[in-house]
C-alpha cells in the first residue's frame, strides 16, 4: 500500500510538534526582532544604528587597557535596564565568566552595571579556578540551558586552556588548541542562544603576528569564532582628556580620563557605513554620556554651532532654537559651557538625548549620512588612527 503523501503544511506541523518549538516557519524574522541591547553611549550606538542584537554572539576585542571590559559592563547595564521592564517579577540573570579574576564591581557601577547580590537583575560570577576549558564551556552550556540566563559575558576568550594542554609540560607546544575548542562550542551554542533567549559577549584580545607575514595583529579563537559572531567590535584607547573632555598630549601627567574609540569589524544587523565611534571615559565618573551626547548632537544639527564660538540649543520638537523660562533663545558661548548648562537643565538634556537616539536609530532615514561624510573624513578608520587594512581583513 502506497504511503500517504503529506502536504507541506502537515510536514511543517509535524516537525514543530516533534521538536517542541517553531523549528519551521513561513517567513524569516529580522535579526533584531528578538530584541536589542544598547552600548549606553550615543557615540558608540551610532555605529550600529542602536541595534546590538540579542540572542547572538558579540565579540569585543582590543589591546590591553582599550576598554573591552568597560564596554561589556555598559552592555550588561543595558540588559539590566531592559530586563527590569520585561520581567519585573522574575528577571533573568547575567552570567559573568571571570576567567581573568579581575571583575571590578565598583568600576562596573560607574558604567551603570550593578553586580551586587542585592541587584534586581542579579549576576552569577563563575570563576572556575584551575579548570580546563572543556569543563568551563560545559558549565556555561548547562547554565544557559536553564533558561534563566539572559546575558553571558566571557572575560576572556584567550584564557581558555584545553584539557589536552592543561596537564602537559610548558615545554610542549600545541597548535590551534583554543580554535578547535571554540569551533565545537560555537557550532553548539549558536542555536542554543536563540532557543533559550540568551546573548553571549566574548571578550577577546589582540596578539602580535610574530611570523612576520600578513597582518601585524590577530585575534585568538580561530575562524569559526569569527564566523559565529553577528557583531565584532574592536576597542582602542584614544587620546587622554582633561575634565572638559579636551584632548591632551600623550605625556600628560594628570589626565582626567581618555577617549575610548571603537571600530566595527563585522556587523550582520545594519549597514556598514558607520565604521567607527568614540566615547569619553572619566577615571572618577566612568562613561561621560552627557559630553558624548553633546558631540553627536552637534554633528546631527540638534545643537547648532554654525556661528563660531556660539552653541544654539535646538528644541527637538519644533526644530527651532529652544527658549528659556524668560522666552529668550538659549545660546551658550563656548563648548565647555554647554555641558554645565545641560546639567542645570536636565529636562532639556533628556529631550536632546532622546532626539539623538531617535536619529541614530533610523536605518532608512536618507537625511542621516554615512560616517565619512558626517566627520568630513576620507577614511573613517584613519580618522581615529585605526589601521584600515587590519580592520577590513580581520
Amino acid at each position: 500500500m502506497a504511503k500517504e503523501q503529506l502536504t507541506l503544511s502537515e510536514v511543517i506541523k509535524n516537525i514543530n510538534k516533534k521538536f517542541d518549538q517553531a523549528a519551521a516557519t513561513i517567513g524569516v524574522e529580522d535579526l533584531t526582532s528578538y530584541g536589542t541591547l544598547s552600548l549606553r553611549s550615543p557615540g558608540l550606538d551610532y555605529c550600529l544604528y542602536n541595534s546590538l542584537p540579542e540572542r547572538r554572539i558579540i565579540e569585543l576585542s582590543g589591546k590591553e587597557g582599550s576598554g573591552k571590559t568597560t564596554c561589556a559592563y555598559l552592555i550588561a547595564a543595558s540588559f539590566q535596564d531592559k530586563e527590569r521592564k520585561r520581567h519585573p517579577d522574575n528577571p533573568r540573570k547575567i552570567l559573568f565568566v571571570d576567567l581573568e579574576c579581575t571583575a571590578d564591581p565598583s568600576w562596573a557601577r560607574k558604567a551603570g552595571y550593578d553586580m551586587s547580590e542585592e541587584a534586581d537583575v542579579q549576576t552569577i560570577c563563575l570563576r572556575p579556578l584551575d579548570t580546563p576549558a572543556e569543563q568551563i564551556l560545559d558549565m556555561v552550556k548547562d547554565l544557559i540551558r536553564t533558561g534563566e540566563i539572559g546575558l553571558c559575558i566571557i572575560d576572556s576568550i584567550p584564557m581558555l586552556v584545553g584539557d589536552q594542554v592543561y596537564e602537559e609540560s610548558f615545554e610542549k607546544k600545541e597548535m590551534g588548541g583554543i580554535a578547535k575548542l571554540l569551533t565545537t562550542f560555537v557550532a553548539r551554542i549558536t542555536s542554543m542562544l536563540v532557543k533559550y533567549d540568551c546573548t553571549l559577549i566574548g571578550i577577546n584580545q589582540l596578539r602580535d603576528n610574530i611570523g612576520g607575514y600578513g597582518l601585524p595583529y590577530t585575534t585568538p579563537g580561530g575562524n569559526q569564532w569569527k564566523f559565529g559572531c553577528s557583531v565584532r567590535l574592536m576597542l582602542k584607547k584614544g587620546a587622554f582628556i582633561d575634565e572638559d573632555c579636551n584632548e591632551l598630549t600623550s605625556n600628560a601627567e594628570s589626565p582626567a580620563g581618555y577617549r575610548m574609540d571603537m571600530a566595527v569589524l563585522k556587523t550582520k544587523v545594519c549597514k556598514w557605513d558607520r565604521k567607527i565611534g568614540s566615547t569619553y571615559i572619566s577615571y572618577t565618573d566612568g562613561v561621560d554620556i552627557l559630553q558624548d551626547t553633546i558631540d553627536i548632537a552637534v554633528k546631527l544639527g540638534i545643537i547648532d554651532n554654525s556661528t563660531q564660538g556660539m552653541f544654539k540649543l535646538m528644541d527637538p520638537e519644533t526644530g527651532e532654537v529652544a527658549l528659556d523660562k524668560e522666552g529668550k533663545e538659549i545660546k551658550v558661548r563656548g563648548k565647555k559651557n554647554v555641558k554645565p548648562y545641560l546639567e542645570e537643565n536636565p529636562d532639556l538634556w533628556r529631550k536632546i538625548y532622546d532626539k539623538v537616539y531617535e536619529k541614530i536609530s533610523a536605518k532608512n532615514d536618507p537625511n542621516i549620512i554615512a560616517f565619512e561624510r558626517l566627520m568630513n573624513a576620507t577614511n573613517a578608520f584613519e580618522e581615529l588612527d585605526f589601521s584600515s587594512n587590519l580592520i577590513e581583513e580581520m
